[in-house]
């Protein structure tokens, strides 16, 4: 099976820092201008799955598209919030992705941008749901305000 990779950030409409200041870098940990967390989204992101689909085709192998399965969870979406000391981690309402950390105070700064405890957790299931399911290329996304288990896979051609 090969996998493509989840979007870390939200589009700019789903941001939930203005684009003004530094607020997003400061506090939330995503240092992007809306036009480029819309391309990333929704130009580099499929572009990428796009390839690796091609790829596993290529190779007779399954795929698992992943860049939805962090939707609303993303490091400064609306929908997810900041986890701190003052608001603690909860699979329902955290987001799913760590943000781009320069002095390690989320773990190594090569662990930025990728899916944290809970997004690992959704990966993980919907790496055990694709084993139940016949031979064929899946898509993985999240139900919006649960965890790991709202987890769920789409068929895709």
């Amino acid at each position: 099976m090969l996998q493509s990779y989840p979007s870390p950030i939200p589009r700019s409409a789903e941001n939930r820092y203005p684009e003004s200041g530094w607020s997003r870098t400061n506090t939330g940990g995503c240092p992007f201008w809306n036009k480029d967390a819309d391309w990333a989204r929704d130009t580099l992101v499929p572009q990428v799955a796009g390839r690796l689909k091609a790829v596993a085709a290529a190779k007779g192998v399954q795929f698992l598209d992943l860049r939805d399965m962090l939707q609303g969870r993303e490091v400064c979406a609306k929908a997810a919030k900041l986890v701190s000391a003052t608001q603690p981690a909860s699979a329902a309402a955290s987001e799913w992705a760590r943000w781009i950390d320069s002095d390690s105070t989320q773990g190594p700064v090569q662990e930025s941008m990728h899916p944290d405890h809970y997004g690992q957790l959704g990966q993980g299931r919907c790496l055990s749901l694709i084993h139940a399911r016949p031979a064929g290329n899946y898509t993985c996304r999240n139900t919006a305000g649960s965890g790991a288990s709202g987890m769920y896979l789409t068929a895709v051609s």
